[in-house]
């Protein structure tokens, strides 16, 4: 914009902006790839070997900074304004899941949380987009992550948002951990290795001691996790004063993460793939129903706290699963999230909408109520179908791996059983997720 001081140029928060290092001598390249695509594209300045950030504005020195003192987490100000650990946390994690009444019809239940708004389908807003751009498109939207391949080579990138305010509400350093956890389960169960994510914090007002709280330990939360998963944060945006004068929305960071898929071969979809496959179920489930869907939808209760989140055991599962895919062990992957198993196993059976395939379960529940085990929203879990001819190096490859490993059943048929206590029919499961939205929507 004409006219700009030096001073309004250096602190402008103008969006859509990208600084790139290009490699010297390649300027050129670069630059026509912009004015290809109608971006503007300037060069600003260059790389030196001086530990300063040097300014200039019309050729005149307007500042001379040492870098490290810029970066946001760094050496730039921090704010420190008074927090306060809300009074409701402790209060909700009170709960005694052991008091509940016990659910007497299975299917019901079930049906209660499937036809959860936070479950359905979102076909019909992602429909109103194009997902086709120049028809490299991979695997579409709806499943765990969309995929995009690299034109002219075998990569693919695969990209997930994600995010639970309810977690967050309820523990917000482990649900800001949760919140990036997932994401990466996303990517991984596509047959990407996740690489960086991007975010946006929403919030209610920072000034607010209980608020700012929320705030900062999400935030380290999701800084544990980066960590952990080894994928830095590329840039994001917070919005706050997202309240009404009666309450504040969810604080709920969402995270954009997005993954590698080192060859096309290795795109892996949620959806069962062939009558006759054996599915199995990876990772330890707990009777973790705090901030649930489930406990949401039956109980009519978000209380309790959110489930645990173990970061390494997180890592090692996502390697393993992963060295599975690229292996060609797995025929299907699908992370079990909001709803539990007995979602997640659903969701297999009908994503791909032209192609559903039902499945026999028979779930071992151990001493946990089956309503626990199969709503259980427990962590760092895969549901995985797989050819019966690669059976046994599947197993042996989780069982060097140390990881829990439970068979459910088998891939077929056109209807959805978990033992006795849920047998539905997959056209009226298709019917709940695809149109409720699209229903609603129309009115």
């Amino acid at each position: 914009e004409p006219g700009m001081s030096a001073y309004e140029i250096l602190l402008s928060e103008s969006q859509e902006r990208m600084l790139a290092v290009v490699k010297k001598g390649q300027e050129a390249e670069a630059l026509a790839i912009c004015r290809k695509w109608d971006l503007l594209c300037e060069q600003i300045g260059e790389v030196t070997d001086e530990p300063l950030l040097k300014v200039f504005h019309h050729g005149e020195p307007v500042a001379e900074v040492p870098p490290f003192d810029c970066v946001l987490g760094g050496g730039a100000p921090v704010y420190h304004r008074e927090y306060r650990k809300p009074a409701y946390i402790d209060q909700a994690h009170q709960l005694d899941i052991h008091a509940l009444a016990p659910v007497q019809d299975m299917a019901q239940a079930f049906l209660k949380v499937f036809s959860s708004l936070n479950i359905v389908s979102r076909r019909w807003v992602y429909e109103q987009y194009d997902t086709m751009v120049q028809a490299s498109t991979a695997l579409l939207p709806g499943g765990d992550a969309a995929v995009v391949r690299i034109r002219d080579t075998r990569k693919a990138i695969a990209a997930k948002t994600d995010g639970n305010g309810r977690y967050v509400y309820l523990n917000p350093r482990i649900g800001g951990q949760i919140a990036v956890a997932e994401a990466a389960r996303n990517v991984v169960a596509t047959g990407g290795e996740p690489l960086a994510i991007t975010n946006c914090l929403n919030f209610g007002n920072p000034y607010k001691p209980e608020m700012f709280y929320l705030f900062r330990e999400a935030v380290a939360g999701m800084g544990d996790a980066c960590r952990a998963f080894g994928t830095p944060v590329t840039g994001g945006n917070v919005s706050f004063y997202n309240e009404s004068p009666d309450s504040a929305v969810y604080p709920t960071p969402t995270i954009g993460m997005v993954g590698l898929i080192e060859d096309i071969d290795h795109i892996t979809p949620a959806s069962f793939r062939n009558a006759g496959d054996l599915v199995y179920l990876i990772g330890e489930t707990r009777a973790e129903i705090g901030g649930s869907e489930f406990l949401k939808e039956c109980y009519g209760q978000i209380s309790g706290d959110c489930p645990s989140l173990d970061l390494a055991q997180a890592q090692h599962t996502n390697h393993t699963v992963l060295q599975a895919i690229r292996r060609g062990l797995v025929r299907s992957c699908h992370d079990v999230a909001d709803g539990g198993l007995a979602v997640a196993l659903a969701e297999c059976c009908i994503i791909d909408r032209e192609r559903p395939l039902g499945i026999r379960a028979e779930v071992e529940f151990g001493d946990m109520h089956p309503e626990w085990f199969l709503f259980s929203e427990s962590q760092s879990r895969f549901i995985i179908s797989i050819d019966p001819a690669h059976k046994a190096a599947f197993e042996a490859s989780m069982s060097e791996a140390g990881l829990p490993l439970a068979q459910l059943g088998t891939v077929g048929g056109d209807r959805f059983k978990i033992n006795a206590r849920i047998d539905l029919p997959l056209n009226q499961l298709s019917g709940i997720y695809y149109q409720t939205i699209e229903n609603i929507m129309a009115e």
